[in-house]
């Protein structure tokens, strides 16, 4: 983990910042796995900041963000009452330095201390690496239908906790 990170409840405040982490990432890294077309329908988020506020006030939901000064450099969302891990996502230019790792270790303990005996996740093609590197193992190939109507596959994906 990067020795000035630091891994807290995110604020509305810092909404914006969140999404730009996210649409950086997607745009970085979503062209090693899908077409020009399933990335710019993924990277639109026609819902901007709103998700992540609807996430920070809803209780089964934890979002955090990844500090690094005063900069989010990364963020995560856990989905407390089914067991869920809904997001990880890093700046794609601090990429490497166990921000990630942080994140998703965060919400494995979050789940043991809540009782869960198995953790699951739906990752992007581009993340399942990330994600078997940490003990995941690959469930089933599944399909979701943007909002913009276009296809994107992904892998579900669970680790014993």
């Amino acid at each position: 983990m990067a020795a000035d990170l630091t891994l807290r409840a995110a604020t509305v405040a810092e909404t914006e910042a969140i999404f730009v982490v996210h649409v950086a990432a997607i745009v970085a890294h979503g062209p090693s796995a899908y077409t020009d077309k399933q990335v710019a329908a993924w990277a639109a988020k026609a819902e901007g900041t709103e998700r992540y506020v609807d996430a920070i006030e809803d209780p089964s939901t934890e979002l955090v963000v990844a500090e690094s000064g005063d900069c989010v450099v990364g963020f995560g969302e856990l989905d407390v009452e089914n067991g869920g891990v809904e997001a990880v996502f890093v700046d794609p230019e601090r990429n490497g330095e166990g921000i990630g790792s942080s994140i998703l270790n965060h919400f494995e303990q979050r789940l043991r201390n809540e009782g869960f005996d198995v953790v699951r996740l739906r990752a992007v093609l581009n993340a399942v690496g990330f994600y078997e590197r940490q003990g995941y193992e690959r469930v089933e190939r599944v399909t979701t239908t943007t909002t913009n109507d276009v296809d994107v596959d992904s892998v579900r994906m669970e680790k014993p906790l």
